[in-house]
């Protein structure tokens, strides 16, 4: 039984937590995002979150953008008032000035098992120098610099340009994906393939995605994942 509702209305989308524990209502919501024809709909979706008594924390709130953010859909407002004064938090560090960070510094890798709910939310520019590593997903929301890298067991997505290097299913998974709103990057790997950006410059950029078919990296329009 679904313990996750959905409701249009003129404003957005209005989701509906019910009860259970987190990690079973995320595998829920996740699994009616990834139905068929689902993600078309949902796509660029507003997210108005009804959480009833259940009162959600920093890192909750985190998981739940970067799950949205696999399907292209945002989160605007959250019912609950502390899960709203934990979303305001997130929200704010969107405005702050990026963390000053040493140059090759590393997120070390997690020891989790692979699933698609676990994902590492990077709000800011991955500046030259900074590598983030994660055993599942990686979304970062900003632009990845030239000279920056992410690497993750599972897929990397990118709103904004992502022109420095990127390894996607780096633990050997085929069926990972990159996408960016820009899709320029110095080196892309998916699994156990590697491509390199075109030596032309583009003059046109739109948002695309790269994945494995017959056995080779190919990048397409972005237009569902």
């Amino acid at each position: 039984m679904s313990v996750v509702s959905f409701k249009g209305t003129r404003e957005g989308l209005v989701i509906t937590l019910g009860e259970g524990a987190w990690r079973e209502v995320l595998n829920d919501l996740m699994t009616q995002l990834s139905r068929p024809g689902a993600q078309s709909f949902f796509q660029g979706a507003r997210v108005f979150l009804e959480t009833g008594a259940r009162a959600l924390d920093v890192t909750q709130i985190e998981e739940l953008i970067a799950l949205l953010a696999q399907y292209r859909m945002t989160l605007v407002a959250v019912s609950e008032p502390s899960s709203q004064e934990a979303f305001n938090r997130v929200r704010t560090s969107l405005l702050a000035p990026p963390e000053v960070m040493l140059a090759e510094e590393t997120v070390p890798s997690q020891s989790v098992a692979r699933d698609e709910t676990y994902a590492l939310l990077v709000h800011r520019t991955v500046r030259s120098g900074q590598t983030y590593q994660y055993a599942g997903t990686i979304v970062v929301i900003g632009d990845v610099n030239p000279g920056a890298q992410l690497v993750a067991e599972g897929d990397v997505i990118v709103w904004g340009k992502l022109r420095g290097v990127v390894h996607a299913g780096a633990a050997g998974n085929d069926n990972a994906m990159v996408a960016a709103l820009v899709l320029a990057p110095t080196q892309l790997r998916i699994g156990h393939l590697i491509a390199r950006a075109p030596e032309q410059k583009r003059t046109l950029y739109f948002p695309e995605v790269a994945r494995v078919r017959d056995g080779r990296i190919i990048v397409e329009p972005w237009t569902e994942t």
